[in-house]
C-alpha cells in the first residue's frame, strides 16, 4: 500500500517555523528581527563595555535570535517588565577576569572549578550588559531595577534567546553572550513595534520655536556724550538724564516695539505698544 506524500518538498525539518499558539495575532514574529536591526545599527556597544571596563577588545561577528536553546541561564532576574535570563561562556569571563586582575589560570592547565570572583563578575555583567541590551532595543530605557530571581516554584519560561557572538583579538577565540526574555518582555517589545508611528506635525517646528525663552530689553533712558567725559567719569559723579516719552524694547539689541512707562501701586508698567520698523 502507497500512502500520499503530504509533504512535497525538500526543506529540512529543522528549517521549518513552528507556530506556537500563543504567538498568533501578535507580532513575535518580528522580534528576530527587530533585534537583529537593532544589534546592526548598535554593534559596539556590549564590545565598548568590555574595552572600558575590563580591557577585552571584542569585535561582533554575528546576532541570532533562538526559540530555545540547550543551555539554561546561568542569571535569572525579575524586573517590572518580566524575567530576564544571561549566560556568558566562561572562556570570555575568565579572560575578562584574568584582564582586570591580572592572569589567575595557566595555559595548558586543566579547567579549573568555578571561583567565586567569577561569579561575582557574572553577576556584575549579567545586569550591566542586560541594561545595555535593554537600551538598545527599548530606544534607550532600560528595564527597569533587577533583582536576583531565585524561586523555584516560578520557573521562567523563554520565549527568545538573543545570541551575540564576539571574537576576540587578544585571544583569537570565539565566545556567547546570550540574553534570555520571557512572555513579557516579548510582549513589551511587540507592543512597541504594533504602536501606529506618529503622524508629523507641520506646526511642531514652530511650537518649539514659540515656547523659548526671551528677554526683553527696555531703554528708560539714554544720554550721549564725548568720549573723552565718559573716561573722566569717577563714582559719586551725576548725570542729568530724562525719562524718555517712548521707550524702546530690544531683544538682543535689535529694536522690537516702543512703549510708554506709567507707575501703578510702586511699580513700573509697559503700556501702549507700537511696533517698530526696521530696514
Amino acid at each position: 500500500m502507497t500512502g500520499i506524500k503530504k509533504v512535497h518538498h525538500g526543506v529540512p525539518a529543522e528549517s521549518l517555523t513552528r507556530l506556537k499558539p500563543q504567538k498568533l495575532g501578535r507580532h513575535y514574529h518580528k522580534i528576530p528581527q527587530y533585534i537583529r536591526e537593532l544589534s546592526g545599527k548598535y554593534p559596539r556597544i556590549i564590545s565598548d563595555y568590555f574595552l572600558r571596563n575590563f580591557r577585552v577588545n571584542l569585535e561582533l561577528l554575528k546576532v541570532e535570535v533562538h526559540d530555545q536553546v540547550k543551555d539554561e541561564a546561568e542569571c535569572v532576574y525579575r524586573s517590572p517588565m518580566g524575567k530576564v535570563g544571561f549566560s556568558i561562556d566562561r572562556s570570555l569571563l575568565t579572560e575578562a577576569l584574568e584582564c582586570y586582575y591580572g592572569g589567575t589560570s595557566l595555559p595548558g592547565t586543566e579547567e579549573p572549578p568555578v571561583s567565586t570572583s567569577e561569579q561575582r563578575l557574572r553577576g556584575r555583567l549579567g545586569v550591566d550588559i542586560t541594561q545595555l541590551f535593554a537600551r538598545s532595543v527599548l530606544a534607550g530605557n532600560t528595564f527597569g531595577k533587577l533583582e536576583n530571581h531565585d524561586n523555584a516554584y516560578d520557573q521562567a519560561e523563554w520565549e527568545y534567546i538573543a545570541e551575540f557572538k564576539f571574537s576576540s583579538h587578544l585571544s583569537g577565540g570565539q565566545a556567547s553572550v546570550l540574553i534570555y526574555l520571557d512572555t513579557h518582555l516579548v510582549d513589551e517589545l511587540t507592543s512597541r513595534l504594533s504602536r501606529p508611528a506618529p503622524t508629523p506635525q507641520s506646526s511642531s517646528a514652530l511650537n518649539g520655536i514659540r515656547d523659548l525663552p526671551v528677554r526683553l530689553d527696555c531703554v528708560l533712558a539714554s544720554l550721549q556724550m564725548p568720549l573723552s567725559q565718559v573716561l573722566n567719569l569717577r563714582p559719586g559723579d551725576i548725570l542729568p538724564v530724562r525719562m524718555l516719552e517712548r521707550c524702546e524694547v530690544q531683544i538682543n539689541q535689535q529694536k522690537l516695539f516702543r512703549g510708554s512707562i506709567l507707575e501703578d501701586d510702586g511699580s513700573l508698567l509697559l503700556t501702549s505698544l507700537e511696533s517698530v520698523k526696521t530696514p
